[in-house]
């Protein structure tokens, strides 16, 4: 049977990973990995998940249009013609009385490639539309990518490293990364099981036992959510206090390190930060924290990576500020089996050509965690526009943004929702036109990973099923109806395109490429500004001071924040005592495949709860629930486990939402119990650390 290349295009850390489609008389049977990708590029069930997706029997394959309301689920097939037209029709009219900028770019990356991208396909749409209103920030790395520019200048985009240094850390700090089942990096899995296996110290930070604490680590610290930061300021004053420091290192290659000092030891009008303060706030006995901190400071070189959960908390942004400056205190920023404690992800990919997209200068924006409010307040309630329709692309966004009640509330109020999808999605159930796109089994593109010196590609599989039609294709259409086609496709197909994208990539060898599906380049082993790292007087920062600037004048004027990365206490209300944590599933990427059967099989949707809770609420395994707080309610089972601290539940994210008539979430939807307040000053979503509180449910 011919196996042929493929990449699931996913947005979880690892859309770029080398897969096999093995087809049997045009039918893929399975996906596996690519042995071209070698002994540490794999891939994991949701690219081995494909067929599932591709195949299933609730898959939408052709035009809908809404008859019912909104939400409810109404739909009757049209043509792609009446399907365009009416699309074409409603943006249009939207645009003539309202201005380019009442339609809102609700696309995300559900999809990702050198050419189908969801989030790059929608944005040079629209802009060529004449513009719309655009989101900012992210939902994955808002805060952190926020604050970083301000520690490292413009440096902070390739402040990461190659998952193949890891073979040289004497210890893996993974902070909040569940890497075994959020990957951060298709190879990063593999690397971090071969690092204990040769003896490495692998530490997991994280308040639960996921999958990485469970077989990776050879220490597994349990620190309360949202606390991460009150740890590494502990961590600090042992570092500091006991002479581990790496002081010329300090000085050459960062300013402000001296107030940050001041803060950590209480110099600064306050209380010391020691191990014993930080051990009634995040919930690590003092004596672990010190043998932490020694141990630490003794590896050399140690790697600190932080996952993007330790920054969806209130006042995320010190935790990257923090992940920074221990590692520049230690002398592992920028050190090959180290790294600069930045976004892991940050590092340039090889030379390929993309989708670009054009200017749209004047363009409004607002927040991604606000974008129900933007359409539910408008110019009155002071965002930039007023909003009458939106444009959804690879995007779950009534499911997988905060407040969900808030979400279909905001969609309930708009003129006009037309969505791409494969699937009947909570979302997809409150637009007006529902148009069918392609699986990643019948595209063909280019993988650019998140991590990794490497490109993939992918031929289309298998022809697509039914009427569905790849996204590229689709707006090719739709520009047409609308008068700027050969703008938007400049005159070439999707095929022409990725031929195009080849000829100008620095792949050597385009037949082999296809051939194989993967291409390597020559360096597999950089270390982000380690040039930086090596001289900083010859390879400066583009910040003011050219050196990591830990203390920021920059961000205290901009944004009244301090100066100095510091500890603030989250808010803290009475009534919902418990810290609710929203991780990912390892067999699917956000709410993608939370419909299909075999899937929810593989894990049993529930809440997990410390036993100890449980008991002084009266609760037992298996127990239907009630978990509420001011943003909204959801009923779930209850399963009992020490896996999570006592006072934490845990609630995957994900499962798509069912609300009731009263706005009641019958399924176990984490984000009916999530705000759009988001972080201060980045906006970016908190999606942990919430507070819950959790009773026996008064439903059947």
């Amino acid at each position: 049977m011919p196996s042929i290349p493929v990449f699931c295009g996913k947005d979880c850390g690892g859309d770029a990973c080398p897969l096999l489609a093995v087809v049997d008389e045009g039918h893929v049977t399975r996906v596996v990995n690519n042995p071209a990708g070698g002994k540490f590029l794999k891939g994991c069930r949701r690219g081995f998940n494909l067929p599932l997706e591709h195949y299933a029997p609730d898959r939408i394959l052709t035009p809908l249009v809404r008859t019912g309301p909104r939400g409810s689920g109404q739909f009757r097939p049209v043509s792609w013609d009446e399907a365009l037209s009416v699309t074409a029709e409603r943006l249009a009219e939207i645009r003539a009385r309202h201005g380019a900028a009442a339609v809102m770019n609700c696309s995300s990356a559900g999809s990702l490639g050198a050419l189908h991208s969801t989030p790059a396909l929608s944005n040079r749409f629209l802009n060529l539309f004449g513009g719309c209103t655009r989101l900012t920030g992210s939902w994955s790395n808002g805060a952190a990518r926020f604050v970083l520019p301000y520690l490292l200048g413009e440096e902070w985009s390739v402040a990461g490293f190659d998952a193949a240094t890891m073979q040289y850390s004497e210890m893996i700090i993974l902070w909040g990364a569940n890497v075994l089942e959020t990957r951060l990096g298709c190879e990063v899995p593999q690397r971090v099981m071969e690092a204990r296996r040769r003896g490495a110290e692998v530490v997991v930070i994280d308040p639960r036992r996921s999958a990485t604490a469970q077989h990776a680590a050879t220490w597994w610290i349990q620190c309360r959510p949202g606390t991460d930061v009150a740890l590494m300021v502990a961590v600090l004053y042992v570092l500091i206090t006991e002479g581990h420091i790496n002081r010329s290192f300090i000085t050459s290659h960062s300013v402000g390190f001296d107030r940050l000092e001041r803060y950590v030891v209480g110099e600064d009008g306050g209380v010391p930060r020691t191990p014993a303060w930080a051990a009634d706030i995040c919930g690590v006995p003092a004596q672990e924290i010190t043998r932490f901190a020694r141990a630490y400071a003794a590896a050399r070189p140690a790697m600190l990576l932080p996952g993007y959960s330790i920054q969806r908390v209130f006042a995320g942004e010190e935790s990257f500020r923090l992940t920074v400056a221990l590692q520049v205190a230690t002398g592992n920023f920028g050190q090959r089996g180290g790294s600069t404690g930045a976004i892991n992800s940050a590092l340039p990919v090889p030379r390929v050509g993309r989708l670009e997209v054009p200017a749209c200068p004047d363009q409004p924006v607002v927040p991604v965690v606000r974008w129900a409010e933007a359409i539910l307040q408008g110019r009155d309630g002071g965002y930039p526009s007023d909003i009458h329709a939106v444009y959804l692309m690879g995007s779950n966004v009534l499911n997988q943004s905060n407040d969900v009640r808030k979400s279909a509330a905001a969609l309930e109020k708009v003129d006009f929702v037309v969505c791409h999808e494969m699937f009947l999605t909570p979302t997809a159930r409150y637009s007006d036109v529902i148009l069918p796109v392609a699986s990643a089994l019948e595209k063909e593109d280019i993988g650019i990973p998140w991590l990794g010196n490497y490109l993939l590609y992918k031929p289309q599989v298998v022809p697509p099923r039914g009427q569905a039609r790849n996204d590229y294709d689709i707006l090719c259409d739709l520009a047409d109806c609308l008068g700027f086609e050969p703008a938007f496709s400049g005159g070439r197909s999707a095929a022409e395109w990725i031929d195009h994208f080849i000829a100008e990539s620095e792949v050597p060898d385009p037949d082999e490429f296809r051939r194989t599906g993967i291409y390597l380049a020559p360096d597999q082993e950089r270390v982000g500004l380690a040039d930086f790292a090596a001289d900083p007087w010859r390879h400066p920062l583009s910040t003011d001071s050219g050196k990591v600037e830990i203390a920021s004048e920059r961000y205290e004027r901009e944004h009244g924040f301090p100066a100095i990365p510091t500890w603030q206490s989250p808010p803290e209300d009475t009534r919902f005592p418990l810290r609710l944590i929203t991780p990912k599933s390892p067999y699917r990427t956000h709410s993608q495949g939370s419909n299909l059967p075999d899937i929810r099989r593989l894990a049993p949707h529930a809440l997990t709860m410390h036993p100890d809770d449980a008991a002084s609420r009266g609760l037992a395994d298996g127990d239907l629930v009630r978990v509420h707080n001011a943003h909204g309610e959801t009923h779930i089972r209850v399963r009992l486990s020490e896996e999570v601290l006592p006072g934490v539940v845990c609630l995957l994210e994900g499962i798509w939402t069912e609300l009731d008539g009263s706005g009641v979430d019958l399924a176990g939807s984490a984000n009916t119990l999530t705000g759009t307040r988001g972080t201060a000053p980045a906006v970016a979503c908190i999606m942990h650390a919430v507070g819950v509180e959790v009773e026996r449910s008064a439903h059947a």
